[in-house]
């Protein structure tokens, strides 16, 4: 602990400084407070709160459900033997459960971070997508990671399924990361220097214990005992299923999970292995599931009587409807969510540019120009000049000859009787009309236009009804599925608002503002008033806007240190739709990190922080961009956190590259026998004996020299050994990069480490080509057995899916062979390859 050192800015801001336990305490008094069971840890080592039965098998069934409890979560895995600032292999997460959703949960996590202290007004607190999975379980759901300043403090899920059972009601489940959340309010940089008590820090209690526990599960625990405990925890599962005891069964079920954990940190568990245990593991937890809703059936399930507060979903009620307006006004749609994932974003928005026209010519309606717009909170359409009325239309219906129709006498006969009964119209109002030359009777029936307000309701639930996204979620009653919950709808024709409803939510004239001024309702008086409330909000609708916005800010910040912004379209489109309104800050890292690998350095800093590196003359400042949510956030607390996550993450990575360049290169080879390529054909390392055996042959058919085979041959044998180094298990994109550095540093030839780092070129269209002779064959050598294989197996790709992306492979063959203009028999390459598979 560091003497004098008071709380962050924002986070308390007193001087004495909340230690680990009274926060734990604060957060059992405020979920007791929302009707939570303050319930205990489970007496099984659990990698995560979620396992606790008080949430797994209670999520399960119909039955209301509230519950709030620390959790200590063991993950082998993750231990660093005590030497990350916030990352150890065993830690304490603070569970909370919401069965059913109550309507406001974002709302009700909000608050309990002010219990604690943290003020959303003045740190940049975000919503990052996380679609969390547990296979091992049967379980997932959609949610975010929430962030405090650029650090992951909370993950928060809505529960769609566990134990392989489809879940109804839906459960919020909110995790907090205490010791991170108690780092920013204490200002310690390390787990180890939490104040747990007064004088007593975190370390001192349990910092001997995780090393030695890292020991144990890294280099101590004995393989083979491991292997039968969990054969023998399997067995006891299954007795105690047999014996109708459903939560001795689910213990051992944890016990074979940790068992299964503690032998893959000490890297005994294959490709074969792996697949074997997570299915033997999921046949067990849905065992237990379906016995437990079973014997809650047979008890008639007794919680759905008792007093848990937080009812289930009311039915909507349509807001009040000014006098529909009497000449063409501005129509306003915004869809208010819970934050949409920023791919979620953009999917929307390109569908609303292209079904909203559509959906009002269906509709009759004459209109202006279409706009649509968004933001993580809210979809936007507004549409100028959109007709009152619609016209009223004709419709003829054609129906027998005149002559049929008519006697000599000009009487209607039975044929026209009947079709004018037939179609609703009285026989005098036929009318006779000449179709190709020949007079026939129709019927002209009139359809009165309506009021655009009574029109456009349908019009909305239909058109939020077919958008689309990759993965939904449900969260109440209605069974509705969208990207994330939605809280509220706009819509408007001028003042008028036109009643609809959808996913249980009434239409009105209430929006709400941005979270960290606590959301407050905002009236919306008119369509046309719209835009200029939101920006006085602070809210910034239009993604270019928002892009342009972090471009120019970026700039002028990198530049005062003599830099420049290291720009990436894809980032930039990603964090502009974070974001309502972005405020660009520069933050800086020790230039100790700067040893590290530069593309290290960029992963960290894009993929895992959305960062933007700042360069000067292609090399690495030691400062970075990060772009907050909001314009009066505390800015000396923002960036501190900011840079706080940054030097754990850098310290991370360099923990991953000692360990990694500990060993050779080819040491990690045998390791990639763990990891699987597909089920059918086998391991990396599999794939990697392969490419030993295939690249010869194409080397020879491209005439390839002596040299340049040796080199291929040798960089075949290494090319794939990357993917089981600490450094690129945490950072996929470096495969190849990585290996090429880690090949030179174990003394390699540079042809070697140039073949391993180009034979993933291209990763995609527009990308650099492999340069080498012995990277381009191995990069051939690659997607040729790739291709292959896969295709053998039945992997083709569809018009929707192509999850081994075999199209690029493909494509990468045709670009690098017309680029080189080499000369290949692609029945010759394919015959190659086909032989050394294994099916």
């Amino acid at each position: 602990m560091r003497p004098g050192q008071g709380a962050w800015p924002g986070c308390g801001g007193s001087d004495r400084r909340m230690n680990f336990q009274e926060a734990i305490m604060r957060l059992q008094q405020y979920w007791a407070e929302q009707g939570c069971i303050i319930w205990q840890p489970h007496n099984v080592k659990v990698g995560a709160g979620t396992m606790n039965p008080g949430t797994f098998l209670r999520v399960l069934g119909p039955e209301p459900w509230r519950i709030a409890y620390v959790e200590p979560s063991v993950r082998p895995a993750d231990g660093r033997y005590g030497e990350n600032p916030n990352r150890w292999g065993q830690y304490y997460q603070f569970q909370v459960i919401l069965k059913p959703d109550p309507g406001n949960p974002l709302e009700l996590y909000l608050d309990s971070l002010r219990a604690l202290g943290i003020d959303p007004s003045r740190h940049d607190i975000r919503f990052v997508e996380d679609n969390w999975q547990q296979p091992a379980l049967g379980a997932w759901g959609l949610g975010w990671e929430v962030w405090l300043n650029g650090q992951e403090i909370t993950q928060y899920t809505y529960f769609q399924q566990a134990g392989g059972v489809d879940l109804s009601p839906v459960s919020v489940e909110i995790t907090y990361g205490l010791e991170r959340i108690v780092m920013a309010l204490q200002d310690v940089p390390v787990f180890q220097d939490i104040s747990w008590l007064d004088g007593v820090t975190y370390g001192d209690v349990l910092f001997r214990g995780e090393v030695e526990q890292c020991r144990y599960n890294f280099e101590a625990a004995s393989i083979p005992r491991l292997r039968e405990m969990y054969d023998l925890f399997e067995a006891e599962a299954r007795n105690a299923l047999d014996s109708g005891l459903v939560l001795p069964a689910y213990d051992y079920v944890l016990l074979c999970s940790h068992v299964f954990n503690v032998l893959d940190a000490r890297g005994a568990v294959g490709v074969t292995e792996r697949a074997s245990f997570f299915a033997r593991m999921r046949d067990l937890a849905q065992e237990v599931a379906q016995a437990y809703l079973n014997q809650r059936a047979e008890m008639g399930y007794p919680l759905t009587t008792r007093g848990f507060r937080g009812a289930r979903l009311q039915p909507a009620q349509v807001a009040e409807v000014a006098r529909a307006p009497q000449e063409p006004r501005t129509f306003l749609l915004e869809v208010g969510t819970e934050e949409l994932p920023a791919g979620d974003l953009t999917l929307a928005i390109e569908q609303l540019q292209r079904m909203v026209p559509q959906v009002l010519k269906d509709a009759r309606l004459e209109h202006g120009e279409v706009r649509v717009f968004g933001t993580p909170r809210r979809l936007v359409v507004s549409v100028s000049q959109v007709a009152p009325m619609q016209p009223d239309s004709e419709r003829v219906i054609k129906g027998p000859p005149a002559r049929v129709a008519y006697d000599e006498q000009g009487r209607p006969t039975q044929a026209a009787l009947g079709f004018a009964r037939s179609n609703g119209v009285p026989v005098e109002a036929l009318q006779v009309r000449s179709f190709e030359g020949r007079d026939y009777v129709v019927a002209v029936q009139v359809e009165h236009g309506l009021p655009a307000t009574e029109v456009l309701g349908p019009a909305v639930a239909q058109l939020l009804d077919e958008l689309r996204f990759p993965l939904t979620m449900r969260w109440n009653d209605t069974g509705v599925a969208f990207s994330r919950p939605i809280r509220w709808i706009v819509a408007l024709l001028g003042e008028a608002v036109v009643p609809c409803t959808f996913a249980g939510v009434a239409s009105g004239r209430v929006s709400r503002g941005v979270r960290p001024a606590g959301s407050p309702e905002v009236v919306i008086p008119s369509a046309e008033a719209y835009d200029g409330l939101m920006r006085d909000q602070g809210i910034m609708l239009d993604p270019e806007e928002r892009r342009a916005a972090i471009l120019e800010q970026g700039r002028r910040l990198a530049a005062e240190i003599g830099g420049q912004m290291v720009e990436d379209a894809d980032l930039l489109a990603e964090v502009a739709n974070m974001v309502e309104w972005p405020t660009v800050l520069r933050g800086s890292f020790a230039e100790e990190y700067l040893h590290l690998p530069e593309p290290v350095l960029i992963s960290v800093m894009k993929e895992h922080q959305r960062y933007f590196p700042v360069a000067d003359s292609g090399h690495l400042l030691p400062a970075f961009l990060a772009v907050a949510n909001g314009a009066a956030l505390d800015w000396a607390a923002v960036r501190h956190g900011n840079e706080d996550v940054l030097r754990a993450r850098y310290a991370d990575a360099a923990y991953f590259y000692r360990s990694d360049r500990s060993q050779a290169l080819s040491d990690f080879v045998p390791q990639l026998e763990t990891l699987t390529f597909q089920t059918d054909l086998g391991s990396m390392l599999d794939k990697t004996h392969r490419l030993e055996r295939l690249v010869p042959v194409l080397g020879r058919l491209v005439g390839l020299s002596a040299a340049d085979m040796v080199a291929a041959q040798r960089a075949a044998f290494l090319c794939k050994a990357d993917l089981a180094t600490k450094m690129v298990v945490e950072h996929t994109s470096l495969q190849g990069v990585m290996g090429a550095h880690y090949a030179r540093h174990s003394g390699e030839l540079e042809p070697v480490a140039r073949a391993i780092e180009e034979h993933y070129l291209p990763r995609g269209l527009g990308d650099r080509l492999p340069e080498s002779r012995p990277g381009m064959v191995l990069a051939l050598a690659d997607r040729f057995d790739s291709l292959v294989g896969l295709f053998a197996v039945g992997l083709a790709p569809t018009g929707s899916s192509d999850p081994y992306a075999l199209r690029r492979a493909a494509l990468g063959i045709v670009q690098i062979l017309a680029d080189r203009g080499v000369s290949l028999s692609l029945r010759a390459a394919v015959d190659a390859a086909a032989s050394v598979q294994p099916v």
